[in-house]
């Protein structure tokens, strides 16, 4: 609604006033404007009622507000006598774009021909039965004695001149008023997609804010895209707002769902009557006159739907439309921008951790540790996490493996058997190609994702979504997330085929000695089986160990032949070749040049070789080319396999030794160690692990420290002990614990 009082200020005042006082002079009548409650706006043309306004301001404002209680509706220029018959007013309402009438010209006085003296003698003149202030009417005698009488052609001319300068009035204000709305209009626009605060509210509420300073309709309504063809109304404005906010619509249907479709504007009136009005009559809008759409589009994607609704007919300027108009189809311009760029930085922000998981997952050897990671990170990369379920087949028996987060049970396991049965069941030969949106689930929307390799659907990665949009926004890096589980997880089923058949061949080239050269093929086990009961120790990892340990089996072969098997025992090759050269030249003095599996073949071999396993073999001077540091920790593992058999005499009363474990070895040379150089508690923990060949990094993770503090815990670990590296002080620990 036009405030005619906030709009008759500054220039657009100063031209009503100027424009005014010119028609006063043209129709030699005293003109002056109100508003609607009867308040000066302008400056009354005469000085002598100018003063009357200043004198009594509260007194004329009344009486004017009670003739224009008696002139609502009149939207015409008229003329009036309520004082006395003959003496006329001219009173012009000034009317704006079919505005209620909020603002009035009064011109006066006029005289008809041939009525002075009736007038004079009317009793209203001597005694007027009207409110206000005598000296007006004392004015108004004197003023009726001495203007000239008008002929009815001379009052309808005056009549006419008012008439024009109260359209002209409307012009100027009208026109003022286009001027101030769209600055308005530009500084909220600007004000909102500039502010700090916009840059953290939801789209929706910054395209509320937007339009609730328009004009162009009086119910508003912004509608996003939740899945392929359908459309749900975010935000609302107006009346009905409530009943329309969260409505869905279909692409086709009704007004809105027919809007989707067009790359532009469409626009429809008089649809009171239209099938299509009854989607807005059934949410609360008893009438309806007008419907504008403005598609939400951007890089020829549909994101939305702006739509206006007019509750009536509105008689607004073209210009003023074509504005409008213009200003929200940019809106929804913006808005599909918003989005898009939105879309983007998520997409971005997810690739950075997935890249990282990416990086994590080649080096986990564990299928379990992998699923567990599918879930975690899927959870991760959708925009509302709720549950998320892998389920894996490893073999061809009736059980599967199952991670799941936000799942509860019987709900998840149920739903994991279907999976299976859908998916991993021995009767789908053909594996699944593409993500599935499962809609059966009860209480969730899940899309699959199958996880092939091998020629066959091995996983299957179902994540929960808030809806279907939003499932397609992810689909591509979810997609991403499960390719990588395939990646990752066929690494490891490659890996175990490989070890696999490295086994069975190692096994069968061992076996092959058995007829001929018993005593090799039964050192070759005993060997194996210590390399393997090192491993479980802790002195090998389990890959270094099952690597060693299928070196030992083929210790006999030639290296060259077991490099003709592709890819299969390079590693076991080079270590029966470090073996076999340190055999030959038991004398070198560096063990630098050999490679651990063969230093450790060596010590594993003189081992089995050894009368019951001597535990004094170590003493040994063939082993001086072998790492000092290998040595100590082989001797601890031996006494951790030795048990000390021993007669005592009753008579002395002393305790029957105890079978002396690793543990208990360690323990006393690190007890010893401790008291005679005087270590820290800190610096014996750092020395124990250390004894169990333990790296600075391995160190630094077990006591929560850095890498840094662990050197200088050894620094002065070894200046203590009178020491210069970790072999020396292994190998006092070990002196310790066997003295």
């Amino acid at each position: 609604m036009l405030m005619i009082e906030s709009y008759f200020i500054d220039d657009n005042a100063d031209s009503c006033q100027e424009l005014q006082n010119v028609y006063a002079e043209l129709t030699g009548l005293f003109i002056f404007i109100t508003n609607d409650q009867g308040h000066l706006l302008s400056t009354p043309s005469d000085a002598e009622i100018a003063s009357l306004f200043v004198t009594y301001p509260k007194e004329l404002e009344d009486s004017l507000k009670a003739e224009i209680d008696k002139l609502k509706g009149l939207r015409v220029t008229a003329l009036s006598d309520q004082w006395i018959p003959g003496i006329k007013w001219i009173i012009a309402p000034v009317s704006i774009d079919q505005q209620p009438i909020e603002m009035y010209i009064w011109a006066g006085i006029m005289i008809q021909e041939n009525t002075r003296q009736a007038i004079i003698d009317h009793v209203n003149y001597n005694s007027p039965d009207l409110n206000g202030p005598s000296e007006v009417f004392r004015m108004m005698r004197e003023r009726i004695q001495r203007i000239p009488e008008d002929q009815p052609t001379q009052i309808e001319y005056k009549k006419e001149k008012i008439s024009k300068l109260s359209k002209a009035i409307a012009l100027i204000l009208k026109a003022g008023y286009k001027e101030k709305q769209f600055a308005q209009r530009l500084t909220t626009l600007n004000e909102t997609l500039r502010s700090d605060t916009s840059r953290n509210m939801p789209i929706e509420e910054v395209t509320r804010a937007v339009l609730a300073s328009s004009d162009l309709a009086d119910v508003f309504g912004f509608a996003l895209k939740t899945s392929p063809g359908t459309y749900r109304i975010v935000s609302s404005t107006g009346p009905a707002a409530a009943e329309l906010k969260g409505a869905i619509f279909h692409e086709g249907e009704g007004f809105l769902g027919q809007a989707v479709l067009s790359e532009q504007l469409s626009h429809w009136k008089d649809v009171g009557r239209d099938p299509r009005s009854h989607f807005f009559l059934q949410k609360g809008l008893a009438s309806i006159y007008e419907v504008q759409c403005f598609p939400i589009r951007y890089d020829d994607e549909n994101y939305g739907l702006l739509f206006g609704i007019g509750l009536e007919e509105k008689l607004s300027a073209t210009t003023n439309v074509r504005f409008e108009e213009t200003l929200i189809s940019l809106i929804g311009w913006y808005i599909g921008n918003h989005i898009t760029h939105g879309r983007m930085e998520k997409q971005i922000q997810r690739f950075k951790p997935l890249m990282e998981l990416a990086s994590v997952m080649v080096s986990v050897q564990d299928i379990q540790r992998v699923l567990f990671m599918l879930v975690d990170m899927s959870l991760n990369l959708v925009w509302t996490p709720s549950a998320s379920i892998v389920v894996h087949r490893a073999s061809e028996d009736e059980k599967v493996q199952m991670v799941a987060r936000g799942m509860e049970s019987p709900g998840g396991e149920a739903y994991a058997r279907d999976i299976a049965r859908r998916y991993l069941e021995n009767g789908n030969n053909q594996p699944a190609t593409s993500s599935y949106l499962n809609r059966s689930v009860p209480s969730a929307l899940m899309i699959e994702y199958p996880i092939v390799y091998a020629d066959k659907t091995r996983a299957v990665l179902a994540v929960a979504i808030g809806d279907e949009q939003e499932g397609e926004e992810c689909r591509e890096i979810l997609s991403a997330l499960a390719t990588m589980g395939s990646v990752i997880m066929k690494l490891l089923y490659d890996r175990q085929q490989f070890l696999s058949n490295s086994n069975r061949f190692a096994h069968i080239l061992h076996e092959s000695i058995r007829e001929w050269n018993v005593a090799q093929y039964q050192l070759a086990t005993d060997a194996q089986k210590i390399v393997m009961e090192f491993a479980l120790w802790g002195g090998l990892s389990k890959e270094e160990g099952e690597t060693t340990a299928r070196a030992c089996l083929m210790s006999f072969s030639d290296p060259k032949t077991l490099r003709s098997f592709p890819h299969l025992f390079e590693q076991e090759a080079a270590m029966i070749e470090d073996f076999k050269q340190i055999q030959q030249n038991p004398n070198q003095s560096s063990s630098q040049a050999y490679c651990k599996g063969g230093q450790i073949m060596v010590l594993v071999f003189a081992l089995a070789a050894s009368a019951d396993n001597d535990i004094q073999l170590m003493n040994d001077s063939q082993f001086t080319n072998i790492d000092p540091a290998l040595i100590s920790q082989f001797r601890l593992f031996m006494l951790s396999r030795h048990t000390l058999q021993t007669e005592i005499s009753l008579m002395e009363e002393k305790p029957v030794p105890r079978a002396l474990t690793a543990e208990v070895a360690e323990g006393r040379g690190l007890d010893a160690i401790v008291k005679e150089f005087g270590l820290s508690p800190r610096e014996k923990e750092v020395l124990e692990l250390v004894v169990k060949a333990s790296s600075n990094k391995e160190i630094a993770a077990a006591l929560f420290i850095s890498e840094h503090t662990v050197k200088n815990h050894l620094t002065n670990i070894f200046n203590k002990m009178s020491v210069t590296d970790r072999a020396q002080a292994i190998a006092a620990v070990f002196n310790k614990s066997i003295g």
